[in-house]
C-alpha cells in the first residue's frame, strides 16, 4: 500500500535538511540576494540611461529641426535679398538708359535744330546773293526793251543753281 519511509531516514534527512539550509542561508543566499539586489539596480539604472538618452536624443532631433529651420529661413532671406538687389539693378539700369536715350534724343534734336537753322541761313545768304546779282544785271540792262527784259530773267531765273 503507502510506501512509508523510515522514522531515522525522516530524521537524518530533516537534520540534512537544516544544515543545508543553515549553510545556503549563511554563505550562499545572502551573496546571491546581493547579487540580485546589484543586478536589479544595474537594470534600473541601465533602464534610466537610456530613457535619459532617448530624451537627448529626442531634443538634439529637436534642435536639429530648428537649425534646419533656422538654416531654410536664412536661405530663404538671402534668396529674396539677391532677387531684390537683382530687381533694382535693372530698374536702376533701365532708368539709367532711359536717362541718356532721352539725352541723346534730345541733343539729336536740338543738333538738327541747328542745323536746320543753319540751312535756313546759308539759304537766305544766297538768294540775298543770286537776288543781288540778277538785280544788277538786270540794271545794267537796256531797260527800254520789255521782251529783251523779260527774256534776261527768264535766262537768270535757269542758270540759279538751288543746290
Amino acid at each position: 500500500m503507502f510506501l512509508l519511509p523510515h522514522l531515522g531516514t525522516i530524521i537524518w534527512v530533516s537534520i540534512v535538511f537544516i544544515i543545508v539550509f543553515y549553510i545556503l542561508s549563511k554563505f550562499a543566499w545572502k551573496p546571491l540576494l546581493k547579487a540580485l539586489e546589484d543586478r536589479e539596480q544595474s537594470v534600473e539604472s541601465s533602464l534610466s540611461a537610456a530613457s535619459e538618452a532617448e530624451k537627448k536624443l529626442q531634443n538634439l532631433k529637436d534642435e536639429q529641426e530648428a537649425i534646419i529651420s533656422a538654416a531654410r529661413q536664412e536661405k530663404e532671406k538671402i534668396l529674396k535679398a539677391g532677387i531684390d538687389q537683382r530687381d533694382n539693378i535693372i530698374t536702376t539700369a533701365k532708368d539709367t538708359a532711359s536717362a541718356e536715350a532721352k539725352k541723346l534724343l534730345e541733343e539729336a534734336r536740338k543738333s538738327i535744330a541747328r542745323e536746320r537753322e543753319a540751312a535756313l541761313v546759308e539759304m537766305k545768304n544766297q538768294i540775298a546773293t543770286l537776288s543781288i546779282e540778277i538785280a544788277t544785271k538786270v540794271v545794267h540792262a537796256d531797260m527800254d526793251d520789255k521782251k529783251r527784259h523779260e527774256k534776261l530773267v527768264d535766262e537768270l531765273i535757269k542758270d540759279i543753281d538751288l543746290n
